[in-house]
């Protein structure tokens, strides 16, 4: 690209420019690797999205990886860095899909959320497919604590990967998007959150399909945490998991 052979810029680090944070993209490399230990990827379309603040370029980027490839084989030399602003591109042989847009809108809606972690977990899609929820009910004691916010359960069919306009009226209420016929979008203030968000709520999807099973197995109801609770809960999560520790 003519605008990277600006005056100073020399390409180093087996194919990386200077100023390619490398702590960014060893991290979205080591989180795809986690997921996927977890089965939490199934094709080429989930992804991981890290805002940060480029000196070199004085903006706001976006690093993720591009179209083709899943996170599960994901290294450097797949991630692109994208303009914040103008979305253009940076770093990279190619653009990520176009789900980028919805990572990239939530974070220009959200200034604390540096981080988002897209999945599309079997069990959260097969759970919404049946159970057909508006409104999340939990099982545990810990979930809400780590979500932040209610999830935002989108009505079906509606996919903010091809339009973004739903996110400008849910992203400030919730850590969590929900896509019922589709997966799990999470945020957060760096990715470590935003990864312990998507592995917590599809965890308790996991847990609420195990406890309806055995409901239907035993003719026991299932006991759901109280909606004071669960206000509790999001209220207390930032207290309880960090100790006050982060700002």
């Amino acid at each position: 690209m003519p605008e990277l052979k600006r005056a100073g810029f020399e390409p180093s680090r087996a194919g990386l420019p200077a100023w390619f944070d490398l702590a960014i993209g060893n991290s979205i490399v080591q989180y795809g690797q986690r997921l996927a230990a977890r089965q939490l990827l199934v094709n080429t379309l989930g992804n991981i999205a890290v805002r940060s603040r480029c000196a070199y370029w004085q903006r706001e980027v976006i690093y993720t990886k591009h179209r083709g490839i899943s996170l599960e084989e994901c290294g450097l030399e797949h991630l692109s860095v994208l303009d914040m602003q103008s979305d253009g591109l940076l770093h990279g042989r190619l653009r990520p899909s176009q789900g980028h847009q919805m990572h990239r809108e939530i974070m220009r809606c959200r200034a604390d959320v540096n981080a988002t972690v897209h999945l599309h977990p079997n069990d959260v899609i097969a759970f919404f497919a049946v159970m057909q929820w508006r409104e999340m009910a939990y099982v545990s004691n810990d979930t809400a604590l780590v979500m932040g916010k209610p999830p935002s359960i989108l009505d079906a069919g509606i996919n903010v990967e091809l339009d973004i306009s739903a996110i400008g009226r849910c992203a400030s209420d919730t850590n969590c998007i929900v896509m019922p016929s589709h997966g799990i979008t999470c945020f957060g203030r760096d990715l470590s959150e935003a990864f312990h968000r998507a592995v917590a709520f599809t965890a308790e999807i996991s847990r609420l399909i195990t406890s309806h099973c055995l409901s239907a197995a035993t003719g026991k109801s299932v006991v759901y945490a109280s909606h004071e609770e669960v206000r509790q809960m999001y209220a207390l999560g930032e207290q309880v998991i960090y100790g006050g520790m982060r700002k």
